[in-house]
Formats: C-alpha cells, structure tokens, sequence
C-alpha cells in the first residue's frame, strides 16, 4: 500500500538511534516493541551507505524462506496507527559519519510529516538501584511544552552530544516542538535487553503525548528482569551489599526531593490520567 503523509492523524514522530546515548539499547528496544505490538506499516528508510562506518557497525546476515539475505545498517521508518493519533517511529544505529547531512535528512523527512511533536529517547548508564524505579527525566527547549506537560524540564545541558542532539538542535530552528525522555540504566547491568528501562520510556511517551500505549509483554518482562537480576546479586555479597548501599541513597534522594512542588506535581499527573480516562499507576 503506497503511503501518503496526507493520509497521518495528527502524526508525532519517535526517534531512538543505538550506540552513545542508548544503554543497554534501551530506547531503540522500546521502540520495536511498539512496531511490533501495533503491526505498524514500514513508509522507508534512511540508509545511505556513506552514514555509515561499516567496520564499526557491521552488516547482518539473516535467513528467510528464499535463503539469506544482507541487512544492511539503516535507520527504519514505521507508522503505527495508535487509535488516538498516528506515531511516526523511526529507530536505528547511529551513524558514524556525515552527521550534519545525516541530521539534516532526517529533519527533512521529519518535515513531510508536518509532526505535532516529535520525542527523542535516550538512556544512559548511572548508579541507580535495579530494584526501583528507573528514574526518567523529559527535558524540552519549548516553552509549550513545558507549560503544558507536567514534569518537563528546561534543557540547559552543555557538553559533548550525540546526533540526535544535533537533530534536536535543527527542529528546535524549524520550529518543531521537540522533547526528549531519558531513562537511567543500572550501570551494572548494562547488557541489553532491559524490559524495565523500555518501559520506563514507553510511560514517557505516554506522558507527553498524552496516550495509553500498548505495552504487550513488557510489564511481565520487566518482573522477570528484576527476579533475575535480584538471584545473580544474591550469590555475591560484595554485588549484593553495592546494590543495597544504591537502593539506601535512593531512598534518601527520594525524601529530599518529596517537596510541596513536587507532590502537587505528582497529584496534578495523577488526576490528570483520571481525566484522561488513563487511570492506573505507572510508576515501575
């Protein structure tokens, strides 16, 4: 079926790149989940071969029922049609070279969307307890934003960036209103896959575009994830007690920052969702 962006339902755009800036593939595998659990329709790629350092990020043979086939890194765009509003996803490694051509194609492509909001995903590595929740933060330059979204903070970050901060940069200039979603990954348990990181930024999302997403399997995943983390770290004490001495200055942080602003914050989203018709909690 041939796709036409006239055809979009006041469409927002997800972007998640592997590499730098996405722990244990923890944005890019959020993203996935969705296209696979919406069936989403494939409308193209972004896969110039000069984006690409291919000794650094290799090729993928795979097998099909006509014989293999070469995979070739790119960056994959799906529509999901979420029944409140169409979402543009577009998922992929980060490329290696050429990343002011590289942002400015995906701005571009961006563009022919004519998005309400696009959401970039992130996650790094920190010291934050596996067994409670994964701290997320969402961070915007639109003053729309974050008027409009409960917890969205100004983003005055200065330092190196990947190129999605680049891209960030570009449609900040269109305008397009742009938020990003991190989420904090146990540094010691960095391997992918991380169930309970996707889900932490798959509940951003929801934040901000105001949504109940399908989640599929990951909440069940995301248990699983914690037993499993839990049995390794009991069989080493040293392992056991680093986490422990993590989950006590968590539990203190968490007290310091229960301040009046915060709880009115806190109840502001709660009734919110109430409004909404989303109920529930989301905390992890």
């Amino acid at each position: 079926m041939l796709f036409d962006p006239e055809d979009l339902s006041d469409p927002a755009v997800l972007i998640a790149l592997g590499g730098w800036a996405d722990a244990a593939n923890a944005s890019c595998d959020a993203l996935r989940q969705l296209v696979s659990v919406y069936e989403a329709q494939e409308i193209g790629a972004i896969d110039d071969e000069r984006y690409w350092d291919y000794q650094q990020t290799r090729p993928q043979i795979r097998e099909s029922a006509d014989g293999p086939w070469i995979e070739w890194p790119s960056v994959r765009l799906h529509v999901v049609h979420h029944p409140e509003r169409d979402l543009v996803v577009m998922v992929g490694p980060e490329p290696s070279l050429l990343w002011r051509s590289f942002a400015r194609e995906v701005v571009e492509r961006i563009r022919t969307f004519s998005p309400s909001m696009v959401v970039i995903l992130g996650a790094m590595l920190s010291d934050t307890p596996h067994s409670r929740a994964l701290p997320v933060g969402m961070y915007s330059n639109n003053p729309g934003l974050r008027e409009n979204t409960v917890g969205v903070e100004n983003l005055d970050y200065t330092g190196p960036t990947g190129v999605l901060g680049v891209v960030a940069h570009l449609l900040d200039q269109v305008p397009i209103p742009t938020a990003q979603v991190w989420v904090s990954v146990p540094h010691y348990v960095s391997s992918p896959p991380n169930p309970k990181a996707q889900l932490a930024l798959t509940s951003g999302i929801e934040e901000l575009l105001g949504l109940t997403l399908d989640r599929g399997d990951l909440e069940k995943d995301s248990e699983r994830w914690v037993a499993a983390v839990d049995e390794l770290a009991s069989a080493d004490p040293d392992v056991a007690e680093y986490i422990q001495q993590l989950v006590e200055v968590r539990e203190q942080e968490e007290v310091e920052e229960a301040t009046g602003d915060k709880i009115a914050a806190e109840f502001e989203r709660y009734l919110r969702r109430r409004r909404d018709g989303r109920g529930g909690n989301h905390a992890l």
